[in-house]
């Protein structure tokens, strides 16, 4: 496996997703993905799987410090008043007392844009996340976020597959086309 450093974090440069994953199936893809060699896991709040990563990766013979987990917070908890509950309350499912990186999973035009990323920082300060970041923002939405927080967010992920390929060689139907 090869591996990023940032922020003093080692993070793997390839992740198993557990989007559309639940129950048993996710508990064994999991399980089958750290098997095969993957070090990072990948789940979200709105995913509804956290309780299964979690029983994956407890159950499984790689110990949680060699395991690079991602979660993300979900917009209904943006608020002063859920985020840091609704982070606990992965933690619990995820059966860890850490998880490596703690993304915004959504900007969300309901919730105070520094606010949130204000308790996004206070999650990385308590050590409950090591690293902290965003999900699906815009060019324009990162670099505010990226200002609001002194540079220390450590990613935007973004879905990219051959469906979704996010970038300049996309005609929006189906096919490729690079110039």
């Amino acid at each position: 496996m090869q591996y990023l450093h940032i922020q003093s974090e080692k993070v793997p440069v390839l992740g198993y997703g557990t989007w559309q994953l639940g129950g048993d199936d996710c508990v064994r893809g999991v399980k089958s993905a750290l098997d095969a060699g993957y070090r990072h896991i990948d789940t979200a709040q709105i995913y509804k799987n956290e309780e299964f990563v979690g029983k994956a990766i407890s159950e499984h013979k790689t110990e949680r410090q060699d395991i690079f987990l991602t979660t993300k917070i979900w917009m209904d908890n943006f608020g002063k008043d859920r985020f840091m509950a609704s982070l606990d309350e992965s933690l619990d499912k995820l059966q860890t007392d850490y998880v490596n990186m703690l993304l915004l999973h959504w900007p969300s035009e309901e919730h105070d844009f520094d606010k949130t990323l204000d308790l996004l920082l206070e999650a990385k300060k308590s050590g409950k996340a090591r690293l902290i970041g965003v999900s699906n923002y815009t060019v324009a939405l990162m670099e505010r976020a990226q200002n609001k927080t002194g540079g220390v967010l450590a990613t935007n992920q973004v879905e990219f597959h051959p469906f979704i390929p996010q970038g300049p060689c996309w005609n929006g139907r189906d096919a490729m086309i690079c110039s």
